[in-house]
């Protein structure tokens, strides 16, 4: 059973980004997976250290095309990146610091982010872009 699926998010017609999103809501459902199956606390601490690393990888692309772009709200969307991986990286602690009630919480924390993330803040970047990179693909006519 799959927490989220790809379809549960809105996609950007990004390419890169769409599928930077697909790895994050694969990850997210591996630590899902591995937490109903009560895995070994190492393999969940890969994962969950593999989406923190993951997830950084993939604000810092947004945050590059942004700035090529001069998206106007880029601060913040940026702080909305320092915020969520703060959070992210506060879970994983509360987690590794044995909360076990946390786990249940974990997942959905990670099912909310991915999926209000992408919704609110990303939808709004990808229309932007998608209006900035069609504009510079189009050239002047004439």
């Amino acid at each position: 059973m799959v927490l989220i699926t790809p379809e549960d998010c809105p996609k950007l017609d990004i390419p890169e980004i769409d599928a930077q999103h697909e790895t994050m809501i694969g990850l997210v459902n591996q630590v899902h997976q591995a937490m109903l199956k009560a895995s070994d606390r190492t393999v969940l601490d890969g994962l969950l250290a593999e989406l923190m690393d993951y997830t950084r990888g993939h604000c810092a692309y947004e945050e590059q095309l942004m700035v090529k772009y001069d998206y106007p709200r880029y601060e913040a969307h940026k702080a909305e990146h320092v915020r969520l991986l703060s959070h992210l990286g506060d879970l994983i602690d509360r987690y590794r610091q044995g909360d076990v009630l946390l786990s249940f919480a974990v997942v959905l924390e990670l099912k909310n982010w991915a999926c209000i993330h992408i919704e609110k803040s990303d939808r709004l970047l990808g229309v932007f872009l998608n209006d900035r990179i069609g504009a510079e693909t189009s050239g002047p006519s004439g």
